[in-house]
């Protein structure tokens, strides 16, 4: 599936989501019921498009997407270019989400690109690599939930208003705790962890808008009660030039 608007109209403000969709993964179902949630909750305001990650085109397309999502499914048809755009939209402030996978390469592109670990890599798609960033988790996190502790000083807390949350997951890799002090010092801030300890969110506080949770906001999501991470990265694109 190359692309697919939700929600759209003249003039409305575009978000991509960057992914490979799949009508079998219930993952990329869920996120197709809350963007028709979303784009209800903000009269059509704003559209989602999805775009296969080898067929987006970044320096032409962020003329057209005010907001970048990379959703979940991965290894990507074309990893390099998720990487790609997602570097555009941390260097250029494009407000920026990103679940599972997401999570996953927003992590990769920035020990490459901001910390200077040019090998940094995930165990799934390189396992080769001296510097595995994204590492296998020792127990799946498929089908699983788990409470998570937010940092009350943190965006993600100031979304949320509550300091945890359920968070429900289909992935068996996660950040690689050995990089976290690493990532830190070069400007990321670790916003949510599980009972364990284990990072389950970031953010980049010099950037308007640039979060990545291993758990899918989606999953939790109803029509009735709207995942509010989701909702504020919809309000700042709304806003955005």
């Amino acid at each position: 599936m190359a692309s697919r608007s939700i929600g759209a109209k003249p003039r409305a403000k575009k978000i991509v989501i960057l992914g490979d969709f799949n009508p079998h993964y219930h993952t990329h179902l869920a996120v197709n019921e809350t963007i028709i949630h979303l784009s209800n909750t903000f009269n059509n305001e704003v559209a989602f498009e999805w775009i296969d990650t080898d067929k987006f085109e970044i320096e032409n397309d962020f003329n057209t997407y005010s907001g970048l999502w990379i959703a979940s499914g991965s290894p990507y048809k074309d990893m390099n270019n998720v990487l790609h755009a997602i570097k555009y939209a941390r260097e250029n402030n494009i407000p920026t989400f990103g679940n599972c996978g997401g999570f996953q390469h927003m992590l990769i592109e920035y020990a490459r690109n901001v910390c200077g670990l040019l090998y940094a890599d995930s165990e799934e798609t390189n396992p080769e690599s001296k510097e595995i960033i994204i590492s296998k988790l020792t127990c799946s996190l498929v089908g699983q939930q788990e409470e998570i502790s937010i940092d009350r000083s943190s965006l993600l807390f100031s979304l949320i208003g509550e300091t945890n949350l359920t968070g429900k997951y289909h992935c068996n890799y996660a950040l690689n705790p050995i990089y976290i002090p690493l990532l830190e010092s070069n400007g990321m801030r670790m916003t949510a962890t599980n009972p364990e300890g284990d990072i389950r969110a970031f953010e980049v506080p010099s950037h308007p808008f640039y979060i990545g949770t291993l758990f899918q906001p989606a999953l939790t999501s109803t029509d009735d009660e709207i995942s509010p991470i989701l909702m504020g990265f919809t309000k700042l694109v709304l806003v955005s030039k």
